[in-house]
């Protein structure tokens, strides 16, 4: 058993348990999938398993090969009893149950750790694959990364139902136009994707209400009150930040 099936072991296994574990607490508590909480586990994991867990299995490798079923057993068991020690992080909690469940969470790692160890060792024998295998981790925690920028792009503003039973984006449109009049008296629309015309003085003037979320603000919304004037060739733009029966000028950009 090389020093290279370990580290793959070891590699194989942080990357394994730190996705289940992280992406667990993600999906329980109903966010989105992301890879931050995999890659908290894989930093605290590492050092205990780089560090402790290598250095356990080669002194038990130096002494028990796995080269029957009878040794294999021991060689399995060993590492079981090797990862006891993995107890000492729950001692601060002053807690007999954290300290008998982190022992036991680190006898299953170590023995997970030997099962992984051992099958490398099989395919590198056998297909010499093994680096094929390792690759794996790379392609789960690159397709976690793209659900996660995909799930990240703001869905667009339904004005027809609201998702969210919050401040709406229906809401917010309408408490930031009505401060501008109505529609029937060259006041702004208080829909989005309609365009308002109506003359003034002999000049043509086009209105229309675009609305946008606030990224990483909830039930927040940038309204944006775009009027033409089509006989000059002039947009005037200003915009409100508004969030539940508040507003606020944000932006007046003449073009």
């Amino acid at each position: 058993m090389s020093i290279g099936h370990k580290f793959g072991a070891g590699f194989l296994l942080v990357s394994m348990f730190s996705l289940c574990i992280g992406l667990s607490g993600f999906l329980q508590e109903g966010q989105q999938i992301s890879i931050d909480g995999a890659i908290v586990f894989a930093i605290y994991m590492s050092p205990f398993i780089f560090i402790y867990g290598i250095l356990i299995s080669w002194l038990i490798t130096r002494k028990v090969q796995p080269v029957d079923s009878g040794k294999i057993g021991l060689y399995i068991a060993l590492h079981g009893l090797g990862g006891l020690p993995f107890a000492v992080l729950s001692l601060s909690s002053q807690s007999s149950a954290a300290f008998l469940f982190t022992a036991g969470l680190g006898a299953f790692l170590a023995i997970l750790f030997a099962l992984i160890e051992l099958g490398l060792s099989y395919i590198t024998k056998k297909g010499r694959i093994g680096w094929l295998v390792l690759s794996v981790p790379f392609i789960v925690y690159l397709t976690v990364y793209i659900i996660g920028q995909v799930q990240s792009v703001p869905p667009p503003i339904d004005e027809v139902g609201d998702v969210d039973p919050g401040y709406s984006a229906r809401e917010a449109v309408a408490f930031v136009t009505q401060q501008h009049g109505q529609e029937e008296n060259g006041g702004f629309p208080e829909k989005t994707n309609k365009v308002v015309e109506w003359e003034l003085f002999g000049e043509h003037l086009t209105r229309e209400t675009v609305i946008e979320n606030v990224p990483g603000e909830k039930e927040t919304y940038y309204v944006t009150l775009v009027e033409k004037n089509l006989d000059r060739q002039e947009v005037y733009k200003t915009t409100y930040l508004t969030k539940e029966n508040e507003m606020m000028l944000h932006n007046r950009v003449n073009e």
